[in-house]
Protein backbone atom coordinates (compact mmCIF):
# COMPACT_ATOMS: atom_id res chain seq x y z
CA UNK A 1 0.00 0.00 0.00
CA UNK A 2 3.03 2.48 1.02
CA UNK A 3 4.02 2.29 -2.90
CA UNK A 4 0.38 3.51 -3.67
CA UNK A 5 0.29 6.16 -1.68
CA UNK A 6 3.44 7.11 -2.81
CA UNK A 7 5.90 6.90 -0.01
CA UNK A 8 7.34 3.48 -0.84
CA UNK A 9 10.29 3.15 -3.10
CA UNK A 10 10.83 4.70 -6.11
CA UNK A 11 13.26 5.48 -9.39
CA UNK A 12 14.32 8.52 -9.84
CA UNK A 13 14.03 9.74 -13.67
CA UNK A 14 17.92 10.95 -14.60
CA UNK A 15 17.96 14.41 -15.55
CA UNK A 16 18.86 15.45 -19.21
CA UNK A 17 21.50 18.46 -20.05
CA UNK A 18 21.56 17.87 -23.67
CA UNK A 19 20.15 21.16 -25.65
CA UNK A 20 19.66 19.20 -28.23
CA UNK A 21 17.46 16.82 -25.77
CA UNK A 22 15.38 19.22 -23.90
CA UNK A 23 12.53 18.79 -23.68
CA UNK A 24 9.70 20.88 -25.45
CA UNK A 25 6.31 21.32 -24.40
CA UNK A 26 3.39 20.07 -26.62
CA UNK A 27 0.10 21.86 -25.87
CA UNK A 28 -1.85 21.22 -23.11
CA UNK A 29 1.04 18.95 -22.17
CA UNK A 30 1.56 21.16 -18.94
CA UNK A 31 -1.57 21.54 -17.91
CA UNK A 32 -2.25 17.45 -18.40
CA UNK A 33 0.67 17.31 -16.00
CA UNK A 34 -0.03 19.27 -13.11
CA UNK A 35 -3.58 17.76 -13.22
CA UNK A 36 -2.52 13.99 -13.11
CA UNK A 37 0.23 15.09 -10.07
CA UNK A 38 -2.81 16.46 -8.11
CA UNK A 39 -4.88 13.68 -8.45
CA UNK A 40 -2.39 11.29 -6.96
CA UNK A 41 -1.77 13.64 -3.94
CA UNK A 42 -5.42 14.09 -3.42
CA UNK A 43 -5.55 10.35 -3.23
CA UNK A 44 -2.72 9.81 -0.86
CA UNK A 45 -3.76 12.18 1.43
CA UNK A 46 -7.57 11.58 1.23
CA UNK A 47 -6.44 7.63 2.11
CA UNK A 48 -4.00 8.69 4.75
CA UNK A 49 -7.36 11.02 6.53
CA UNK A 50 -9.11 7.62 5.98
CA UNK A 51 -6.86 5.73 8.20
CA UNK A 52 -6.27 8.10 10.58
CA UNK A 53 -10.00 8.28 11.06
CA UNK A 54 -10.97 4.90 11.26
CA UNK A 55 -7.65 4.71 13.96
CA UNK A 56 -9.16 7.36 15.72
CA UNK A 57 -13.04 6.08 15.92
CA UNK A 58 -11.21 2.75 17.14
CA UNK A 59 -9.04 4.06 20.38
CA UNK A 60 -12.62 6.14 21.06
CA UNK A 61 -14.79 3.53 21.36
CA UNK A 62 -12.69 0.87 23.05
CA UNK A 63 -11.33 3.43 25.88
CA UNK A 64 -14.54 4.35 27.61
CA UNK A 65 -15.28 0.19 27.93
CA UNK A 66 -12.06 -0.82 29.57
CA UNK A 67 -12.02 2.56 31.70
CA UNK A 68 -15.47 1.27 32.50
CA UNK A 69 -14.56 -2.35 33.41
CA UNK A 70 -11.88 -1.10 35.39
CA UNK A 71 -13.55 1.14 37.52
CA UNK A 72 -15.79 1.33 40.48
CA UNK A 73 -19.54 2.11 39.07
CA UNK A 74 -19.86 4.85 41.74
CA UNK A 75 -16.56 6.59 41.28
CA UNK A 76 -15.39 9.82 39.19
CA UNK A 77 -12.47 12.14 38.17
CA UNK A 78 -11.59 14.47 40.47
CA UNK A 79 -9.43 16.28 37.99
CA UNK A 80 -12.84 17.76 35.85
CA UNK A 81 -13.28 21.53 36.60
CA UNK A 82 -16.54 20.68 37.09
CA UNK A 83 -17.35 16.94 38.41
CA UNK A 84 -21.05 15.37 37.62
CA UNK A 85 -23.34 15.31 40.39
CA UNK A 86 -24.25 11.44 40.68
CA UNK A 87 -27.46 9.72 41.57
CA UNK A 88 -26.89 6.59 42.70
CA UNK A 89 -29.44 3.82 42.64
CA UNK A 90 -28.00 2.01 45.58
CA UNK A 91 -25.89 3.32 48.25
CA UNK A 92 -22.74 1.56 49.05
CA UNK A 93 -23.37 0.06 52.24
CA UNK A 94 -19.15 -0.77 52.80
CA UNK A 95 -16.33 2.53 52.74
CA UNK A 96 -12.51 2.13 53.20
CA UNK A 97 -11.27 4.82 55.21
CA UNK A 98 -7.82 5.81 55.92
CA UNK A 99 -7.02 8.30 58.89
CA UNK A 100 -3.33 10.32 59.58
CA UNK A 101 -1.66 11.29 62.24
CA UNK A 102 -0.01 14.58 63.48
CA UNK A 103 2.17 13.40 65.96
CA UNK A 104 3.84 16.91 66.76
CA UNK A 105 7.04 17.07 68.41
CA UNK A 106 6.41 12.78 68.90
CA UNK A 107 7.08 12.62 64.57
CA UNK A 108 10.99 12.68 64.95
CA UNK A 109 12.03 9.17 65.35
CA UNK A 110 14.60 8.32 68.17
CA UNK A 111 18.21 7.13 67.79
CA UNK A 112 18.44 7.75 64.18
CA UNK A 113 21.92 9.01 63.05
CA UNK A 114 19.95 11.03 59.87
CA UNK A 115 16.76 12.95 61.00
CA UNK A 116 13.98 10.78 60.60
CA UNK A 117 10.22 11.63 60.67
CA UNK A 118 7.27 9.59 60.92
CA UNK A 119 3.34 9.19 60.85
CA UNK A 120 0.77 6.65 61.13
CA UNK A 121 -1.61 5.72 58.51
CA UNK A 122 -4.59 4.07 60.08
CA UNK A 123 -6.81 1.74 57.88
CA UNK A 124 -10.94 1.09 58.85
CA UNK A 125 -14.05 -0.17 57.16
CA UNK A 126 -17.46 2.10 57.47
CA UNK A 127 -20.87 0.02 57.62
CA UNK A 128 -23.90 1.79 56.64
CA UNK A 129 -27.24 -0.05 57.99
CA UNK A 130 -29.78 -0.86 56.09
CA UNK A 131 -33.06 -1.94 57.55
CA UNK A 132 -33.46 -4.06 54.26
CA UNK A 133 -36.09 -1.97 52.96
CA UNK A 134 -36.53 -0.88 49.20
CA UNK A 135 -36.88 2.69 50.64
CA UNK A 136 -33.45 2.35 53.15
CA UNK A 137 -31.54 1.82 49.82
CA UNK A 138 -32.78 4.77 48.16
CA UNK A 139 -30.81 7.91 47.70
CA UNK A 140 -33.77 9.47 49.78
CA UNK A 141 -33.34 7.78 52.81
CA UNK A 142 -30.19 8.12 55.05
CA UNK A 143 -29.70 5.21 56.68
CA UNK A 144 -30.32 5.03 60.81
CA UNK A 145 -26.90 4.39 61.58
CA UNK A 146 -23.03 3.63 61.13
CA UNK A 147 -20.58 1.78 62.49
CA UNK A 148 -16.76 1.44 62.27
CA UNK A 149 -14.24 -1.48 62.23
CA UNK A 150 -10.64 -0.31 62.63
CA UNK A 151 -8.19 -2.59 60.50
CA UNK A 152 -4.46 -2.29 60.43
CA UNK A 153 -2.48 0.56 60.42
CA UNK A 154 1.30 1.54 59.04
CA UNK A 155 3.78 3.69 59.83
CA UNK A 156 5.62 5.54 56.94
CA UNK A 157 8.02 8.27 56.89
CA UNK A 158 10.48 10.95 55.29
CA UNK A 159 13.67 12.60 56.26
CA UNK A 160 12.38 16.63 55.42
CA UNK A 161 12.00 18.51 58.34
CA UNK A 162 12.31 22.46 59.41
CA UNK A 163 14.32 22.93 62.31
CA UNK A 164 14.01 19.52 63.39
CA UNK A 165 10.27 18.73 62.99
CA UNK A 166 8.34 17.61 60.46
CA UNK A 167 5.88 15.05 58.73
CA UNK A 168 2.98 16.38 60.95
CA UNK A 169 0.64 15.37 58.24
CA UNK A 170 -2.76 17.05 58.89
CA UNK A 171 -5.42 16.22 56.21
CA UNK A 172 -6.04 14.27 53.60
CA UNK A 173 -7.53 15.00 50.22
CA UNK A 174 -7.97 13.95 47.05
CA UNK A 175 -6.59 15.85 43.67
CA UNK A 176 -6.29 14.82 40.10
CA UNK A 177 -6.80 11.16 41.20
CA UNK A 178 -4.38 11.13 43.86
CA UNK A 179 -4.68 11.36 47.51
CA UNK A 180 -2.59 13.82 48.91
CA UNK A 181 -1.32 14.73 53.19
CA UNK A 182 -0.32 18.15 54.20
CA UNK A 183 2.54 19.09 56.48
CA UNK A 184 1.56 21.59 59.00
CA UNK A 185 4.93 22.31 60.00
CA UNK A 186 7.00 22.72 56.45
CA UNK A 187 4.23 23.73 53.94
CA UNK A 188 4.91 20.40 52.16
CA UNK A 189 2.41 18.46 50.46
CA UNK A 190 2.77 15.11 49.63
CA UNK A 191 1.48 12.53 47.39
CA UNK A 192 0.53 9.22 49.18
CA UNK A 193 1.33 6.04 47.35
CA UNK A 194 0.50 1.95 48.20
CA UNK A 195 -2.13 2.80 50.88
CA UNK A 196 -4.44 0.98 50.71
CA UNK A 197 -5.85 -2.14 51.80
CA UNK A 198 -3.77 -5.28 50.70
CA UNK A 199 -0.78 -3.23 49.08
CA UNK A 200 2.13 -5.12 49.79
CA UNK A 201 4.42 -2.40 49.00
CA UNK A 202 5.57 0.16 52.00
CA UNK A 203 3.28 2.99 52.15
CA UNK A 204 5.22 5.98 51.00
CA UNK A 205 5.17 9.92 50.56
CA UNK A 206 5.87 11.66 47.59
CA UNK A 207 6.69 15.25 48.13
CA UNK A 208 4.98 18.23 45.44
CA UNK A 209 4.53 21.21 46.63
CA UNK A 210 6.26 23.60 49.10
CA UNK A 211 3.39 25.98 50.01
CA UNK A 212 4.49 29.32 51.89
CA UNK A 213 2.27 31.10 54.61
CA UNK A 214 0.45 34.56 53.89
CA UNK A 215 1.00 35.44 50.66
CA UNK A 216 3.26 33.08 49.96
CA UNK A 217 6.36 35.94 49.80
CA UNK A 218 7.53 34.69 53.13
CA UNK A 219 10.31 32.13 54.89
CA UNK A 220 8.25 29.70 56.55
CA UNK A 221 5.76 27.04 55.69
CA UNK A 222 2.17 26.99 55.65
CA UNK A 223 0.71 25.45 58.47
CA UNK A 224 -1.85 23.63 56.57
CA UNK A 225 -5.09 22.29 58.68
CA UNK A 226 -7.72 21.79 55.78
CA UNK A 227 -7.87 21.12 52.33
CA UNK A 228 -10.56 20.80 49.75
CA UNK A 229 -11.21 20.83 46.02
CA UNK A 230 -13.81 23.69 44.41
CA UNK A 231 -14.01 23.31 40.47
CA UNK A 232 -11.02 21.25 40.08
CA UNK A 233 -8.62 23.32 42.17
CA UNK A 234 -6.87 22.43 45.60
CA UNK A 235 -8.19 25.04 47.96
CA UNK A 236 -5.53 23.99 51.15
CA UNK A 237 -6.00 26.13 54.47
CA UNK A 238 -4.73 27.11 57.38
CA UNK A 239 -6.23 27.74 61.05
CA UNK A 240 -7.69 30.99 59.86
CA UNK A 241 -6.92 33.02 63.31
CA UNK A 242 -4.86 35.80 63.87
CA UNK A 243 -0.65 34.40 65.71
CA UNK A 244 -0.82 36.13 68.65
CA UNK A 245 2.19 36.81 71.67
CA UNK A 246 1.05 38.38 74.88
CA UNK A 247 -2.23 39.02 73.37
CA UNK A 248 -0.28 40.94 70.75
CA UNK A 249 -1.08 40.24 67.29
CA UNK A 250 1.99 39.33 65.73
CA UNK A 251 0.84 38.65 61.70
CA UNK A 252 -1.70 37.51 60.13
CA UNK A 253 -0.38 34.54 57.64
CA UNK A 254 -2.86 31.96 58.97
CA UNK A 255 -5.61 34.13 57.72
CA UNK A 256 -4.39 32.79 53.96
CA UNK A 257 -5.22 30.24 51.71
CA UNK A 258 -3.15 28.80 49.25
CA UNK A 259 -4.35 27.63 45.85
CA UNK A 260 -3.17 24.80 43.78
CA UNK A 261 -4.68 25.10 39.95
CA UNK A 262 -5.28 22.56 37.31
CA UNK A 263 -2.03 23.23 36.13
CA UNK A 264 -0.13 23.33 39.84
CA UNK A 265 0.75 26.91 39.83
CA UNK A 266 -0.15 28.20 43.36
CA UNK A 267 -1.82 31.55 44.06
CA UNK A 268 -2.44 33.02 47.50
CA UNK A 269 -6.51 34.38 48.50
CA UNK A 270 -6.44 36.47 51.78
CA UNK A 271 -9.95 34.82 53.87
CA UNK A 272 -9.58 37.47 56.44
CA UNK A 273 -12.93 38.69 55.96
CA UNK A 274 -14.44 35.45 55.81
CA UNK A 275 -13.19 34.10 58.91
CA UNK A 276 -14.31 37.25 60.16
CA UNK A 277 -17.61 36.75 59.08
CA UNK A 278 -17.72 33.06 60.58
CA UNK A 279 -16.41 34.25 63.93
CA UNK A 280 -19.34 37.46 63.80
CA UNK A 281 -21.88 34.85 63.00
CA UNK A 282 -20.71 32.24 66.19
CA UNK A 283 -20.37 35.66 68.54
CA UNK A 284 -16.67 35.47 68.89
CA UNK A 285 -15.30 38.77 67.44
CA UNK A 286 -11.27 39.02 68.17
CA UNK A 287 -10.34 38.99 70.63
CA UNK A 288 -12.74 35.97 70.82
CA UNK A 289 -11.46 33.26 68.26
CA UNK A 290 -12.33 30.39 65.71
CA UNK A 291 -9.71 28.11 65.30
CA UNK A 292 -10.07 26.45 61.57
CA UNK A 293 -9.36 22.20 60.61
CA UNK A 294 -11.98 21.48 58.62
CA UNK A 295 -13.45 22.75 55.72
CA UNK A 296 -14.75 21.09 52.89
CA UNK A 297 -16.41 22.72 49.82
CA UNK A 298 -19.85 20.85 48.46
CA UNK A 299 -20.05 20.43 44.39
CA UNK A 300 -24.05 19.18 44.96
CA UNK A 301 -25.07 22.62 47.73
CA UNK A 302 -22.79 25.12 46.04
CA UNK A 303 -21.45 25.87 49.91
CA UNK A 304 -18.77 25.86 51.68
CA UNK A 305 -18.94 23.79 55.02
CA UNK A 306 -16.80 24.42 57.98
CA UNK A 307 -16.51 22.33 61.43
CA UNK A 308 -14.53 24.32 63.92
CA UNK A 309 -11.72 22.86 65.90
CA UNK A 310 -12.25 25.40 68.81
CA UNK A 311 -14.45 28.33 69.17
CA UNK A 312 -13.54 30.77 72.16
CA UNK A 313 -15.12 34.11 73.20
CA UNK A 314 -12.10 34.59 75.07
CA UNK A 315 -8.50 35.78 74.52
CA UNK A 316 -6.36 32.70 73.22
CA UNK A 317 -4.70 30.96 76.21
CA UNK A 318 -2.45 27.71 74.89
CA UNK A 319 -3.27 26.10 77.97
CA UNK A 320 -6.82 26.80 78.02
CA UNK A 321 -7.51 26.41 74.23
CA UNK A 322 -7.37 22.36 74.76
CA UNK A 323 -10.31 22.38 76.12
CA UNK A 324 -12.33 24.87 73.69
CA UNK A 325 -13.87 22.24 71.57
CA UNK A 326 -17.47 22.54 70.37
CA UNK A 327 -20.15 20.60 68.24
CA UNK A 328 -20.84 23.36 65.28
CA UNK A 329 -21.02 23.52 62.12
CA UNK A 330 -21.13 26.80 60.01
CA UNK A 331 -22.83 26.40 56.46
CA UNK A 332 -21.97 29.57 54.27
CA UNK A 333 -22.68 30.32 50.69
CA UNK A 334 -19.78 30.71 48.12
CA UNK A 335 -19.02 33.95 48.55
CA UNK A 336 -19.65 33.94 52.64
CA UNK A 337 -22.51 36.59 52.50
CA UNK A 338 -24.84 34.22 53.92
CA UNK A 339 -24.38 31.98 56.89
CA UNK A 340 -26.35 29.75 58.84
CA UNK A 341 -25.10 27.66 61.96
CA UNK A 342 -26.89 23.57 62.49
CA UNK A 343 -25.76 22.74 65.94
CA UNK A 344 -24.61 18.94 66.27
CA UNK A 345 -25.81 16.21 68.17
CA UNK A 346 -28.15 16.97 71.90
CA UNK A 347 -25.41 19.80 72.74
CA UNK A 348 -23.83 17.91 75.17
CA UNK A 349 -19.41 18.39 73.84
CA UNK A 350 -16.56 16.95 75.28
CA UNK A 351 -14.56 20.22 75.13
CA UNK A 352 -11.27 18.74 75.30
CA UNK A 353 -12.63 17.26 71.80
CA UNK A 354 -12.06 19.24 68.45
CA UNK A 355 -12.79 18.72 64.56
CA UNK A 356 -10.37 18.50 62.79
CA UNK A 357 -11.10 16.57 59.56
CA UNK A 358 -14.13 15.59 57.89
CA UNK A 359 -15.29 14.19 54.57
CA UNK A 360 -19.22 13.67 52.58
CA UNK A 361 -19.92 10.02 52.37
CA UNK A 362 -20.55 9.21 48.86
CA UNK A 363 -23.70 8.43 47.84
CA UNK A 364 -25.87 10.37 49.86
CA UNK A 365 -25.67 13.87 47.87
CA UNK A 366 -23.36 15.14 50.34
CA UNK A 367 -25.86 15.07 53.24
CA UNK A 368 -24.11 12.71 55.42
CA UNK A 369 -20.80 13.63 57.04
CA UNK A 370 -18.05 11.76 58.86
CA UNK A 371 -15.90 13.23 60.86
CA UNK A 372 -12.45 13.40 63.02
CA UNK A 373 -12.26 14.62 66.45
CA UNK A 374 -8.44 14.81 68.09
CA UNK A 375 -7.51 15.76 71.15
CA UNK A 376 -4.51 16.70 72.90
CA UNK A 377 -2.83 17.65 76.39
CA UNK A 378 0.57 19.00 75.90
CA UNK A 379 1.45 19.08 80.20
CA UNK A 380 1.08 15.76 80.21
CA UNK A 381 2.07 14.09 76.65
CA UNK A 382 -1.32 12.65 75.79
CA UNK A 383 -3.12 12.47 72.58
CA UNK A 384 -6.15 10.55 71.24
CA UNK A 385 -8.80 10.92 68.13
CA UNK A 386 -12.40 10.04 67.86
CA UNK A 387 -14.34 9.29 64.21
CA UNK A 388 -18.12 10.28 64.33
CA UNK A 389 -21.06 10.31 61.64
CA UNK A 390 -23.84 12.51 61.77
CA UNK A 391 -25.73 13.93 58.92
CA UNK A 392 -26.11 18.09 57.51
CA UNK A 393 -29.29 18.44 59.86
CA UNK A 394 -27.41 17.63 63.16
CA UNK A 395 -28.46 14.45 63.64
CA UNK A 396 -25.71 11.86 65.05
CA UNK A 397 -25.70 8.50 62.93
CA UNK A 398 -23.11 7.28 64.96
CA UNK A 399 -21.44 8.54 68.20
CA UNK A 400 -18.27 9.13 68.73
CA UNK A 401 -15.99 6.37 68.39
CA UNK A 402 -12.27 6.05 69.87
CA UNK A 403 -9.38 5.08 67.40
CA UNK A 404 -6.52 2.44 68.83
CA UNK A 405 -4.03 3.86 70.51
CA UNK A 406 -3.31 7.51 71.69
CA UNK A 407 -2.64 9.04 68.81
CA UNK A 408 -4.18 12.91 67.36
CA UNK A 409 -5.23 11.44 63.76
CA UNK A 410 -6.31 14.54 62.15
CA UNK A 411 -6.38 13.60 58.19
CA UNK A 412 -9.52 11.30 56.87
CA UNK A 413 -10.27 10.35 53.58
CA UNK A 414 -11.97 7.48 51.94
CA UNK A 415 -9.34 5.15 50.02
CA UNK A 416 -10.83 5.73 46.55
CA UNK A 417 -11.48 8.99 44.45
CA UNK A 418 -15.92 8.59 44.40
Amino acid sequence: MLPILGFGPSTKRKPSYDSESTWKPTPNSTTSSSMRWFDRTTIRYALLALLGLALFLSVATTAPAAFTATSSHFRRPSYTVSPPVIDYKHLPTTFEIGMVADLDKKSRVKGEAKPKFESIFQRAILKRHMDGSETSRSTDELAASYSVTFRESETFSTTLNEAGRGFELSELAWFQGHLHSFDDRTGIIYRLEHFTFNDPAPMAAVPTHIIMEGNGATDKGQKHEWATVKNGELFVGSIGKEFTSDGAVVHENNMWVAVVGLHGAVRHEDWTSRFAKVRAKLGCAYPGYVIHEAIEWSAVHQKWFLLPRRVSTEPYDDVADEKRGANVMVIASEDFEELSVVYIGDGVVAKERGFSSFKFVPGTKDSVIIALKSTENDALQLQGAYVTVFDVKGTVLMPETPLPGQFKFEGLAFLYDY
